[in-house]
């Protein structure tokens, strides 16, 4: 298909884009594209996309959570067309989510942390590390990531926090357990196992409402084998954790070589 190129993906993402320069989140444009396309558009298409755009001149971007792109010239918009729905896979049990789960994010989502260059990501899966006793203190997956600036002196840390659930876990309940894991880290998630046929959709409303009232991102885990399908319904928003407990959270949680890669990073920023 022609327009699966990235010049074609590109010239599509340009209509796509509002023509008075609003920023748009990069997955919220690749999903736009989807739909327009009406098949998917892996990561990596999008990306490439939008760097032949960036190259050009033709849109800016904003760096950061999810990170967004915005128009520097305004071209016309054209209607999205709407992509058939999945089927349903079966549900799989928590252990064997871990292995896509923890794919998915050590590769699409770092990369739409869209980290500047010089930036490091770490992702780590944290589900038997950590002490037995108290209550929630043992999230699934812990990624930091180590963000440097262009001008301004310094990096800027953020640890992330992933807990998993399979598709009879998601509750309101297991909201509240991702966000009791803020305690130790900057941001929380929650990864629901969630297919498009699954009688559990019948919780989506209530589950991302609490996701969103306590700053929770919210991650469906679609057709996990699947890394596109992967939805990000909410970002979560950065909480206030002192740094004295992130950093024993982080010296208790990660295993040696990310450790050593973690302070090679911040004495070269030192």
């Amino acid at each position: 298909m022609s327009d699966r190129t990235a010049a074609g993906i590109a010239e599509q993402m340009l209509d796509l884009l509002p023509p008075d320069g609003a920023p748009v989140l990069n997955r919220m444009l690749r999903a736009m594209l989807s739909r327009r396309l009406a098949q998917s558009v892996s990561t990596e298409d999008f990306f490439l996309a939008r760097d032949l755009l960036l190259k050009r001149g033709r849109v800016g971007r904003e760096r950061g959570q999810g990170g967004k792109i915005f128009l520097l010239k305004t071209p016309p918009a054209e209607p999205a067309a709407t992509a058939p729905a999945p089927a349903s896979p079966t549900a799989p049990l928590e252990a064997e989510l871990m292995a896509p789960v923890a794919q998915y994010l050590s590769t699409i989502f770092v990369r739409n942390l869209d980290l500047p260059k010089g930036g490091l990501a770490l992702m780590q899966d944290i589900s038997a590390i950590g002490p037995s006793s108290g209550q929630w203190a043992r999230p699934d997956f812990m990624l930091v990531s180590l963000m440097r600036f262009t001008f301004m002196p310094g990096s800027q840390l953020d640890v992330h926090a992933f807990e998993l659930k399979t598709e009879t876990g998601g509750s309101v309940l297991a909201v509240h357990e991702a966000l009791a894991q803020t305690r130790f880290t900057h941001f929380g998630h929650l990864i629901w196992h969630l297919p498009e046929e699954s009688r559990a959709r019948a919780r989506l409303p209530d589950v991302q409402k609490q996701c969103e009232e306590h700053g929770i991102g919210l991650i469906l885990a679609v057709r996990p084998q699947d890394l596109e399908s992967y939805e990000i319904l909410l970002d979560p928003k950065r909480k206030a954790t002192p740094p004295k407990t992130v950093d024993g959270f982080l010296e208790s949680r990660l295993n040696p070589h990310n450790r050593a890669a973690l302070k090679k990073a911040l004495k070269e920023d030192a």
